[in-house]
């Protein structure tokens, strides 16, 4: 199992002011009063996985839903699920197909804190793992940092790529990992690993960003 070296409150507090990231949407395919079911090529849910919808300007809501309300998914196959309003529930029953109706997704936050504690395993030289709890301060930061440029970067906020935060992150470990001092005047320019992180190490008083 993966050690996680970040929480969602580390998350928040190095990486990602809440609300920087809005849930992207995605445009379904078609609505089927007769299947109750929606049309969306390569939905990706999985059993009981949490949804809501919205119309797009100058669209309709497909009725009975309430825009932002919390759903149930059903899945029917890779490209059809219906809605229930309980966990394992019955689907609903849908009225009218609505009109440019838009399907949103939770963030993936626990994933890309796993998937950005997979690369700092990775970054760390092995000499110095396992790592012992509390972790050091520099490691829980670029994981947190890390993981809100992942989150950016699959909502299409950030305008670094991945290799480019992983090669910030990997130089800020280095010099960590030889006991290069990392504050004072060694401290990076606070430029920030992610669109984000700059902010949030001014707000926090941590180390100056990745940059």
């Amino acid at each position: 199992m993966t050690e996680l070296y970040c929480t969602r409150s580390d998350l928040h507090d190095f990486g990602l002011p809440r609300g920087a990231i809005s849930n992207p949407a995605r445009l379904v395919a078609s609505v089927s009063v007769d299947t109750n079911s929606f049309e969306l090529e390569g939905h990706g849910l999985g059993a009981n996985a949490s949804v809501s919808f919205r119309a797009e300007a100058g669209g309709s809501l497909t009725s009975p839903l309430v825009a932002g309300t919390r759903y149930y998914a059903l899945v029917v196959d890779d490209d059809h699920f219906q809605v229930s309003l309980t966990s394992g529930g019955a689907a609903v029953d849908l009225l009218t197909t609505g009109s440019r109706v838009l399907l949103i997704t939770p963030l993936p936050i626990d994933a890309k804190i796993e998937y950005a504690s997979e690369l700092i395993q990775d970054l760390i030289p092995s000499a110095l793992l396992p790592l012992v709890q509390p972790y050091p301060r520099i490691v829980v930061m670029t994981c947190a940092e890390l993981a809100a440029g992942a989150l950016g970067y699959y909502a299409g906020e950030v305008s670094k790529s991945m290799s480019e935060l992983l090669d910030l992150a990997r130089k800020r470990l280095d010099r960590w990992s030889k006991g290069v001092p990392i504050r004072g005047t060694n401290a990076p320019v606070s430029a920030g690993l992610s669109m984000f992180s700059s902010r949030a190490a001014r707000e926090s008083g941590g180390y100056g960003g990745i940059g």
